[in-house]
């Protein structure tokens, strides 16, 4: 096996590139009950000798694989292949516990060699170490985009919804991509402003959805160089050495993505030109330093992603039910009365359309897997010791699929969040979002795009099987297995519901 078979072999190990430790720990012949400092591991599949759990671990669909170990070991378990100590965690409350709880010693991140020294992605939020740096960028993006400054996007937020309504009168196949690229239109007009839009929008695009690819690329394959540092001085030009490359244009993008919208928007700051943008109200308050730099560039990178993902689970929702899609658009008329779109200030009045939102973050959930967390010492939870070096992985999905918590899971039934007793459920959008000092910043934004893109949606058009097609059973559908996942073979058409519909689409097409 050569070099690109070895470090793209589909040991998919959920972030691995985010993860991994020295090669220096020896994997001990032991099983879960192995005693240490008194307390036992929690238990797990028994391992190999010197190889641990490599053989046992999930080979595609990792969250999948961790939900069989759920079943046969509970809601934490431990796994062990050369150079990781794995901790999955399969109860929220228990992540509750173990991350929001103890931030100080469970909210560490070990970036592996792939990502920190081949594709330099160092400077991100979500990889950054707690300290200082990570505190302030935090802060910047809490002070930008946090729930006492989110609304005042709210006027771009809602021109982009229709902007995206009448694109999608056009779509007959998959609407995953136009949907990302209207996200990535917003996020960048939210973020640097619409000069920069105009003038720099595809590239941002175009560098965006590459790096992204490259991001994904390094969090689902085993990366040798991670287990064996001395690979990252390895040519690029060495036979086989794909993640050289893969390496080295992924640091150009990062490049890209960092630094130049930065410096157009300064510029454009200085000159008084940049207009209302997240990049002016940062400019403004924190100066024109590197935090400020990377707190944008953060922000524009991973802001589009997770927000299309869940707008575009939203849209499958609405093909594969019918009768949900028929009682938001219900619920969203009575409240319109058909002669407008809706609009944020009316979420409070759509209970129902609320609650299917947050049952399609539940649903197959799109986030299948947080990235990982780190302890950096002992930390006992269930009386199970959790060693300083763990890395933790949250298992979303079991968590929103667990039939102790949600009776049916399989079900897509929005009423679930409205029945008596319906506040002791998790949110899904807190177990997608993470927990906390590793909680997404962003998620009060991408929950107000998303929702909003996701009831012009319902409100305007049925979401149909394209001519001579039917409706899948959702039992059949598969999803891709990557980060943010994505229903395989999903295509539609967008057929306005009535005249009320046509009328309101013709209003926009005239104003746009």
């Amino acid at each position: 096996m050569d070099i690109h078979e070895l470090a793209t072999s589909p040991l998919s190990l959920g972030v691995i590139a985010l993860s991994v430790a020295s090669i220096g720990l020896y994997v001990k012949h032991s099983s879960s009950t192995t005693k240490n400092g008194g307390r036992s591991l929690p238990p797990g599949p028994p391992p190999d000798f010197l190889i641990g759990n490599l053989r046992q671990f999930p080979k595609n669909h990792t969250s999948a694989g961790f939900a069989e170990w759920a079943k046969e070991y509970g809601d934490i378990v431990h796994a062990q292949i050369p150079g990781i100590r794995f901790i999955v965690v399969n109860s929220y409350p228990l992540a509750q516990e173990l991350l929001a709880k103890r931030p100080n010693t469970t909210a560490h991140r070990k970036v592996g060699n792939m990502v920190r020294d081949v594709m330099g992605l160092t400077w991100g939020l979500p990889v950054l170490p707690p300290g200082d740096k990570h505190a302030e960028v935090r802060k910047m993006l809490r002070s930008a985009i946090g729930p006492r400054r989110v609304g005042h996007h709210d006027a771009v937020i809602e021109m982009c919804a229709a902007r995206l309504a009448l694109k999608l009168q056009t779509v007959k196949g998959d609407p995953s991509q136009l949907i990302l690229g209207e996200l990535g239109r917003l996020i960048t007009t939210v973020t640097y402003g619409e000069e920069m839009w105009k003038t720099m929008g595809d590239d941002l695009a175009k560098w965006n959805l590459e790096q992204m690819h490259y991001i994904n690329e390094a969090f689902f394959n085993f990366w040798l160089v991670d287990i064996f540092p001395f690979m990252r001085f390895i040519p690029s030009w060495t036979p086989g050495a794909y993640f050289k490359k893969m390496g080295n244009r992924s640091t150009w993008l990062s490049n890209q993505i960092r630094y130049t919208p930065f410096v157009k928007a300064r510029k454009l700051h200085n000159s008084g030109d940049l207009g209302p943008s997240i990049a002016s109200d940062l400019l403004e308050e924190f100066g024109a330093t590197e935090n400020t730099q990377d707190a944008l560039a953060t922000l524009y990178l991973n802001g589009a992603d997770t927000t299309s993902t869940a707008v575009t689970a939203f849209c499958h929702a609405l093909f594969l039910f019918p009768e949900v899609a028929q009682k938001s658009y219900a619920e969203i008329v009575a409240v319109t009365e058909g002669m407008r779109l809706p609009q944020i200030a009316d979420r409070a009045r759509l209970p129902y359309t609320e609650a299917a939102w947050k049952e399609t973050f539940r649903w197959n959930a799109f986030l299948p897997l947080d990235i990982p967390h780190m302890t950096s010492q002992d930390e006992v939870v269930n009386g199970y010791l959790v060693p300083a070096g763990s890395v933790i992985m949250p298992n979303n999905e079991f968590m929103l699929m667990d039939p102790r918590v949600w009776g049916d899971p399989k079900n897509f039934r929005p009423e679930r969040f409205l029945e008596p007793g319906a506040d002791s459920l998790p949110n899904p959008l807190t177990v997608t979002f993470g927990y906390g000092m590793r909680t997404c910043p962003g998620l009060y934004l991408a929950d107000r795009v998303g929702f909003q893109y996701s009831i012009c949606m319902a409100m305007l058009f049925n979401v149909l099987p394209l001519e001579g097609k039917c409706i899948p059973d959702p039992a059949t559908i598969e999803y891709t297995d990557t980060a943010l996942r994505l229903p395989i073979g999903f295509e539609c058409q967008f057929v306005p519901r009535d005249e009320k519909a046509k009328h309101l689409l013709k209003t926009l097409a005239l104003e746009a």
